[in-house]
């Protein structure tokens, strides 16, 4: 199914207390790694969003949300559909909550360095950039 128009989704890089992120194993994403996040649906602010992406894919409560970045992402050759997304990435810290992926948006997830994870995993391309964009 392809959408009509661009796609607004909120995308969420979630920090530890060890100023670790969170990244998470997604079987949309061809089992790349990536952040949780979602569309922003009719109705719903931006940061509300994410706190609700964050919680239905994870079960974390995150706070301290902070715009980094908004970005054009295209056709993506690596999602399940044709859809044209604009990522109103965010930068959260971990509040509370214990990890419990849903099975369906992730199947495995990690605590890593940033740096790490740029250099180690599988990355799919928006969550490369967002994490190297959080690093400069």
């Amino acid at each position: 199914m392809s959408e009509e128009y661009a796609v607004p989704a909120t995308g969420a890089l979630i920090l530890n207390e060890k100023d670790e992120i969170f990244l998470m194993k997604s079987p949309k994403w061809e089992n790349q790694w990536l952040v949780p996040g979602g569309k922003v649906e009719k109705g719903d602010s931006m940061k509300e969003t994410v706190r609700k992406e964050v919680r239905e894919e994870t079960r974390l409560e995150v706070e301290d949300i902070e715009l980094l970045e908004v970005k054009d992402g295209g056709n993506p050759d690596d999602f399940e559909r044709d859809t044209h997304f604009i990522f109103l990435n965010f930068v959260c810290r971990k509040s509370g909550g214990e990890v419990e992926l849903d099975q369906r948006e992730a199947v495995d997830y990690r605590w890593i360095e940033p740096e790490e994870a740029v250099e180690t995993l599988d990355l799919n391309e928006s969550t490369r950039d967002f994490i190297e964009n959080f690093l400069d």
